[in-house]
């Protein structure tokens, strides 16, 4: 014992006459007290004493310890015995590292001249090769449909007490530039089963589970792997039936199965207890295998250290699960797919699905917003994913929270129609049948701009967002869009679509007539010319009348012209056979001409007043008319000489504006040049920082290779004391017979 405690005072001497830092001096020190505390104690269980003044329940983050007193401080696995190449004559040689292309759809590529590992073996079982995360993920054409699968899997959570969901970004420590994704919320977490569960392919709990829209166990494997080539996913759960919080941190990691050239997909995770306010590792029977994962998650994982790392738990509350997505794909054009730095509340893509022009008129015409930049924008996409919220539930994005819009503030000349399909063997009678189904234009709809399309949810999840159902040549359809929660038909794997099924092409047919009829009738309400079907429905009205009275009209003024021609004629004829004969009385025919005469001029009496009559109304409504003018031209005066007015008033104000933008702009360039500089010194520190962290890391590395050789000294010595031991025993029994 004697001999123990000198070599202990001589390798700490030794070690402290070396001028390390205090950090590895300290570790060393608790080892050796747990050594102690290991051989004195009856108990092999927990050896460090709660922390002081500590307790489970309403205690600080951060402030529960691990089981050694430091998770840097985890016990020592012992180095395996490992084969000497030089005493087996066999040549080792590096093998040549494979590097993932960062670019999403060439990352499945595996180059021809790299040979395959060889899988094949007595074990007859069949594995998922880690290609099949990538092509699993392609499913996923669009990478915001990636997004709402993480976000549907926080929501879920809103029946465990989720509140939140927060969407950030944030920077890679290993490299210090590069971005990561986090996506956090305080839903119930995961117990260790649970978790390896989401980790598992195919398997969902959601299937049957009533107003969740998750039923294939896929979700968080695609989504994740279409963002990103790894995720690591911190969670903590609180124990079920009165049982211990548990929490465990796994990585799905596609760069480290692809570069170490894994023949099978394997996700490495370590699972942590809560006893007595310490973290105990869960080492399910298998303590080597605990220590190979945790050493695999570090140093394939995006922190620095193994203590950077379990610091992630202190940002998760008494339950809630997080999980970073880094090593983010690139476009075809080498920048990064996602798009942090154009809006510093929004996550946006890069590429087709960014189109300018629709930017633009979003800002011109606020109420299609939406439909403008949905295709490019994670904010405007996560405000019309979900038809309702739950109480008290919010999405955070960046810091700020996306506001929940309906649709159905966006229209206008709505109408209600009642959709209920067909039986047919796809639906089950326990099925909800009936749909409800809004449609009406665009409030923006009279600007004739090329908006229409229906928004069909499935279980309160939007799965096609402005599906145009009717491809017409021309100016046909716009404006038209409707709502619609069709939960009777059966979404695809990524949630963008359906299934192609023959319930799916009757509601698209019955969706196109719904719209015909709805744009035929109503077009002409926001300036668009009536279509044929209106135009025929018009001229059964407006026609007929215009038609009759030409014929009743005219039977009037034929039997003037009748009555008339022949009085003029017989008066002319008889005033010439008056002339011819110079008589001196009076014939019978110029007696009835006189009467025609008579008669005419009496009818023409008569008709005179009926003619002058209109012309009176015709001078009355001019006379109105012109006073209506004058009035409307007096007032357009008005408020040209008001408009004037406020227009001088404007102008002062952008003049001010303009003075008042000059003195922040000189501000601003101030403050960006003590920025600049700001930036400057803080990556100087930076640099110092990492500088010293890798220097403590080797030294660490180095410190802990001399402790394990000094275990295995320690372990020779106590052999050599117990044979010692057994030795003097065995000679005093000899001495003791001798007596």
């Amino acid at each position: 014992v004697k001999f123990f405690q000198l070599l202990f005072i001589d390798l700490f001497g030794h070690f402290s006459s070396l001028s390390l830092s205090p950090f590895p001096l300290r570790n060393l020190a608790l080892l050796f007290v747990t050594m102690d505390s290991q051989t004195r104690s009856k108990n092999p269980g927990n050896t460090n004493p709660k922390p002081y003044g500590s307790t489970v329940r309403g205690q600080k983050r951060g402030s529960r310890s691990y089981a050694d007193g430091d998770p840097n401080n985890l016990p020592v696995k012992k180095p395996r015995t490992m084969v000497n190449p030089r005493q087996t004559g066999n040549k080792t040689v590096e093998p040549r590292t494979r590097r993932l292309s960062r670019q999403f759809w060439k990352a499945g590529d595996d180059k021809e001249d790299e040979r395959p590992p060889r899988n094949c073996g007595n074990d007859a079982a069949i594995r998922v090769h880690p290609q099949f995360l990538h092509a699993n993920a392609t499913s996923h054409k669009w990478a915001l449909g990636a997004f709402a699968e993480l976000l549907d899997n926080s929501l879920d959570e809103a029946c465990n007490g989720a509140t939140y969901v927060h969407v950030d970004s944030t920077t890679n420590q290993k490299d210090g530039k590069s971005s990561m994704l986090i996506v956090q919320d305080n839903g119930g977490g995961m117990d260790p089963n649970r978790f390896r569960e989401c980790l598992s392919l195919g398997y969902s709990r959601k299937r049957n589970v009533a107003n969740t829209v998750g039923q294939y166990g896929n979700g968080f494997k695609t989504s994740t792997m279409r963002l990103g080539a790894d995720a690591i996913v911190f969670t903590r759960s609180k124990g079920a039936n009165g049982g211990n919080t548990t929490q465990s941190v796994g990585m799905l990691s596609y760069t480290y199965l692809y570069e170490t050239r894994k023949s099978e997909a394997v996700v490495p995770t370590v699972d942590f207890e809560l006893v007595d306010n310490n973290w105990v590792a869960l080492t399910h029977d298998d303590r080597d295998k605990w220590f190979d994962n945790l050493e695999t998650i570090v140093k394939w994982s995006p922190y620095v250290s193994q203590q950077a790392m379990f610091d992630q738990f202190d940002l998760l509350e008494e339950q809630g699960t997080q999980i970073v997505i880094y090593n983010l794909w690139d476009d075809d054009e080498g920048k990064l797919e996602l798009d942090f730095d154009t809006d510093g509340h929004d996550i946006q893509l890069r590429g087709v699905n960014r189109d300018e022009k629709k930017i633009e008129m979003a800002k011109a015409y606020p109420n299609s917003r939406h439909f403008l930049t949905y295709r490019h924008s994670l904010r405007s996409y996560a405000s019309i994913l979900y038809l309702r919220l739950p109480p008290n539930f919010r999405i955070i994005l960046r810091g700020k929270e996306v506001e929940h819009h309906s649709l159905l503030e966006d229209m206008m000349m709505t109408e209600d129609i009642t959709y209920k399909p067909v039986a047919s063997p796809e639906l089950s009678l326990d099925e909800d049948m009936v749909a409800a189904l809004k449609i009406g234009f665009v409030k923006d709809a009279h600007h004739h701009i090329d908006i229409q399309g229906f928004n069909v949810y499935h279980k309160n999840r939007l799965i096609k967002p402005f599906w145009r159902v009717w491809n017409a040549a021309g100016s046909d359809g716009r404006g038209v869009i409707g709502l619609l929660e069709a939960n009777f038909i059966q979404p695809a794997h990524n949630k963008q679509g359906f299934e192609r099924t023959a319930l799916l092409a009757r509601v698209e047919n019955r969706l196109n007539k719904y719209q015909k009829t709805y744009w035929c009738k109503r077009c002409h309400e926001i300036g668009y010319a009536p279509r044929r079907l209106q135009k025929n429905l018009e001229s059964g009205v407006t026609e007929a009348p215009a038609s009759e009275e030409p014929a009743q009209c005219r039977p009037k003024r034929n039997s003037q012209k009748e009555a008339t021609q022949p009085s003029v004629a017989n008066t002319r004829h008889e005033i010439g056979l008056r002339n011819k004969t110079n008589g001196l009385g009076v014939s019978c025919k110029e007696t009835r001409s006189v009467h025609k005469a008579a008669e005419f001029q009496k009818q023409k009496a008569q008709l005179e007043p009926q003619v002058k009559q209109p012309k009176a109304r015709v001078q009355e409504l001019e006379k109105r008319q012109k006073a209506f003018v004058e009035s409307q031209l007096e007032s357009s005066k008005a408020k040209i000489h008001d408009l004037e007015e406020s227009q001088k008033v404007v102008d002062e104000l952008v003049v001010e504006l303009q003075r008042d933008r000059g003195l922040l702009e000189s501000q601003l360039k101030v403050s960006q040049a003590k920025n600049q500089e700001f930036e400057k010194s803080q990556k100087a520190v930076m640099d110092v920082f990492q500088e010293e962290r890798g220097r403590r890391d080797v030294t660490e590395d180095a410190l802990r290779k001399k402790l394990r050789g000094a275990y295995d000294v320690m372990d020779t010595l106590k052999m050599k004391v117990n044979a010692l031991e057994a030795d003097q025993a065995f000679c005093k029994k000899v001495h003791m017979h001798m007596l």
